[in-house]
This record gives C-alpha cells, structure tokens and sequence, in this order.
C-alpha cells in the first residue's frame, strides 16, 4: 500500500502520457504451429499468397462453396492470425451460408506489406482489386466484416464501392476512448492517451461513410476490451452523418457477440435484407 501510494503521488505531480501508435495497433505476435482446422463440410479451403503492386505480398485463404454468390470478407481483430482461427471462420460460413475470404495481416503468416500507415491506407482498395482479379469477388452480394481493429480494415476495404453491406463488431473508431477504457480506474486521473498523428491519418469512420452501404454496428453487453457505449456512439456518429446504420446490443464479452442466438439473428437478419 505504502507503495501505490508513492507511486500515485508521482503520477499526480508529473502525469503520464501514453501515446498509441502503429506498433500497439498492429503489434508482433510470435506465430507458433496450431492443428489445421478441417472447412465446415460442403466447402473447401483454398490458400493463396496475391501480389499488390507497389505494396507487397498477402496471404489470403478463402472458404468456398459450390453455388455460393455471397462473399463475406472477413478482418480479425488487432492479433489476428489465419492460422489460429480456423473455427472462427466455419461458424461466419455456417451462420451465413456465404464464401468467407480472409487474410493476413503486415508482417505475418505470409503477409509482407509493410505496417506504415501508407500502405495501410493503400492495402484495402488494392486487396479488394486483387481479390476480383483472382475471381474470389463475383458478382453476388459481397460484405465486410471487421472485428475489432478489423472494424477498421472492413470500412477500408469497403470504401472501394460495389459492397452490399458493412459488418462492424466490437470495434469504434475513437481509438482514443478504447485506450482510455483500458486503463485502470485508479489511473485514469494521472495518465493521458494520445493518438499518434499517422494513426489519426487513416479515416475509420470517414472510409465507413465512403462505402454507402447499410452498416450493423454490434456490440457486446459484457465486453470490457470495447464497452458498448463506446461503440453506441460510434453508431450513432455514423447515423447523423447520413449512414445507414443498424446498431444492436447483444449478450456476450468481447469476441462473443455472434456466439449468442441474438448476435446471430441479428447478423443473418442484416444480410437478409440487405441483399434484397
């Protein structure tokens, strides 16, 4: 106690600073073997590593199913990794009877684009162009779905044009207020969240708005990662910019939203009428 106390006091007379940067939103991750998860029964897992020009290369895998015209583009949250999350990608398909297409994130399983805010900004139109050109995006209703800091990828991707909706779970674009509520309540007095200049450079909510597309913003009752009236309000800023926005609060902490019957109602729901 005698020490917290001390500690408390310094904090009080100088503060402290905390500055997120593109490092804490795409941080290394050490890549260890998993056990490879079979695709849903009916589809097949195709792998494959797409050039960008000018930016490098991308590890994507899609899940496909013969007679499918849905596509869901699917982006992880801030440690996503292909390789561990085999389950998570057979629930999307189960869940939505669409193909799933994934990849990789700079600077793992495959994936060298560099992790500059540059290329970031560039990575979602040039992903989605190589995607068409590989035949992996037909025609059919296509969706972006971002969890978490993939909420932020998806609305990239999306902005492209063409998307019949835009999926963002668990996620808001005041990266600011997600810090925040990460820092402990007895520290939040004595320290300040910045966001670095490049981060602010990549436009969350401004590419969400550029896509045109029906948007369902979900969030979890119980997630303390981003608290749902965090995400609330990210919806609602969408909303009174002119977007169409359907925001719906379901059980589950972060990552759990879609495990509830009510996350998945209201995700099949959207799909149902947006592609009508």
């Amino acid at each position: 106690m005698r020490f917290l106390t001390s500690l408390f006091l310094a904090l009080a007379l100088c503060g402290c600073t905390v500055t997120v940067g593109q490092s804490s939103l795409l941080p290394a991750i050490q890549e260890k073997p998993r056990d490879a998860v079979a695709p849903l029964a009916g589809y097949s897992r195709q792998d494959r590593i797409l050039t960008l020009p000018d930016l490098g290369n991308v590890h994507v895998v899609r899940l496909a199913k013969p007679g499918n015209r849905t596509t869901i583009l699917y982006s992880g949250g801030n440690r996503y990794l292909i390789a561990y999350t085999g389950n998570r990608l057979n629930e999307l398909a189960a869940m939505t009877g669409a193909d799933i297409v994934t990849f990789d994130y700079p600077d793992r399983g495959g994936t060298t684009v560099p992790k500059t805010t540059d290329a970031l900004i560039a990575f979602g139109p040039a992903l989605v162009a190589a995607l068409r050109q590989e035949g992996w995006i037909g025609n059919g209703p296509l969706y972006a779905h971002g969890f978490s800091f993939g909420g932020a990828m998806a609305s990239n991707m999306a902005r492209t044009g063409g998307f019949s909706g835009l999926i963002l779970e668990a996620t808001a674009a005041d990266i600011g207020a997600v810090a925040r509520n990460m820092v402990p309540t007895l520290l939040k007095p004595f320290l300040w969240v910045k966001v670095s200049k490049e981060i602010r450079r990549y436009d969350y909510a401004g590419y969400a708005l550029a896509a045109r597309a029906p948007i369902l913003v979900l969030a979890g009752s119980e997630d303390k990662t981003v608290r749902p009236r965090i995400v609330r309000r990210f919806a609602e800023r969408l909303r009174s910019a002119g977007a169409a926005v359907t925001f719906v609060e379901v059980p589950g902490d972060h990552g759990k939203a879609l495990a509830s019957p009510q996350g998945r109602e209201a995700l099949q729901g959207f799909m149902r009428r947006a592609s009508e």
